[in-house]
């Protein structure tokens, strides 16, 4: 459902639970009858850390502690009564850590700094971005920018096509994308064409110095030396891009997560694809001291042995008495694990 990363902490929400991972290492998972439709890591309402929270269905804003349940924080940021549907960091670039929060509400947004929290009438939002000082969003006439520190708000009018995708860059740049091209706003505020689209766009989102995009079935990023896409990534539509920290990209469609970085322009580690299928269907019984007896919460573990990696081979994909009756995994998820454990499928199978 969502996706939250502060650059060590990436906690991945799916209803009735998030799985929290610390450093690559299945951390813990922590139930919640919710069913989440955005996250975000967000600067503490006192500026002192970080916290990733989580946005249901119902408009509640909760928070996930290092440890402990969820707790509903939409009071310490100064939004008591109004349903949530969206929060946003306002540093940008996957960063969540300077200049406050930025919260799109029913008809308006809320902009909240720790000290004071600011709302602005705006209608329906088509889209809401934030990053580098500034909340953009979209509306039937056109795009606006507001500019946090000095309240001031900027119209661009709405490029060709339906409402744009939108993102904005920790340097408070704007970007726009429609399914037939990416607009990036100039040092004189106005949108320039940046690229077209070879097929479709219907992703964006910042990471660090990184702006990355979905075109067709294909992963492109636009940085210093370029734009590029991939060849063959086989992206499925309707996925969502949420930019990390660090410049990385994570994928999440289908309720499977991946990982893709701009160094090597294909998807990291096998563990990035697996570790969803760990938190959802492992993780009740295999996380260290679990009742299983078996720590399968790290990409090390499963492979320590050759007798541990045949034994989940074995019990996982030739007998399937693993897991147990209540957590059923797919053909995808067993074609993930077939991959990370290093035996081959039968004939016919990915």
């Amino acid at each position: 459902r969502a996706v939250a990363d502060d650059g060590r902490r990436v906690v991945l929400f799916h209803d009735g639970a998030a799985a929290v991972f610390v450093d690559g290492a299945l951390a813990r998972v922590e139930r919640a009858p919710h069913r989440w439709v955005s996250a975000a890591a967000l600067p503490a309402p006192d500026g002192h850390g970080t916290w990733i929270v989580g946005v249901d269905a119902e408009g509640r804003l909760l928070r996930l502690p290092g440890q402990g349940a969820f707790e509903p924080v939409a009071d310490r940021y100064g939004l008591e009564r109004a349903p949530v549907r969206a929060a946003l960091g306002l540093g940008g670039g996957g960063a969540p850590f300077a200049g406050g929060a930025a919260f799109a509400l029913d008809g308006e947004i809320a902009v909240a700094d720790g000290a004071t929290v600011t709302r602005y009438a705006t209608g329906p939002l088509a889209a809401f971005a934030a990053g580098g000082g500034r909340v953009a969003f979209a509306l039937g006439d056109g795009l606006r920018a507001l500019d946090v520190a000095t309240r001031a708000l900027r119209s661009y009018p709405l490029p060709d096509g339906p409402a744009p995708l939108l993102a904005v860059t920790g340097a408070g740049r704007l970007l726009a994308a429609t399914p037939a091209a990416l607009y990036e706003e100039d040092a004189a505020g106005v949108l320039r064409l940046r690229l077209r689209a070879s097929a479709a766009l219907h992703a964006l989102a910042v990471a660090g110095d990184r702006v990355w995009f979905a075109d067709g079935d294909e992963l492109g990023v636009l940085d210093a030396t370029g734009a590029r896409e991939t060849r063959g990534a086989r992206l499925p539509r309707g996925g969502k891009l949420i930019g990390s920290p660090g410049g990385d990209v994570w994928l999440l469609a289908s309720g499977a997560l991946r990982r893709f970085s701009a160094g090597d322009g294909d998807a990291a580690p096998a563990w990035d694809d697996l570790a969803p299928v760990v938190a959802r269907a492992c993780a009740p019984c295999h996380l260290p001291g679990g009742e299983g007896g078996v720590d399968l919460s790290t990409p090390a573990a499963w492979t320590t042995t050759t007798t541990l990696r045949e034994s989940i081979a074995r019990r996982v994909l030739e007998e399937r008495t693993m897991p147990p009756p209540g957590r059923p995994l797919s053909e995808a998820d067993r074609a993930r694990i077939r991959a990370f454990v290093g035996r081959p499928g039968p004939a016919g199978s990915p």
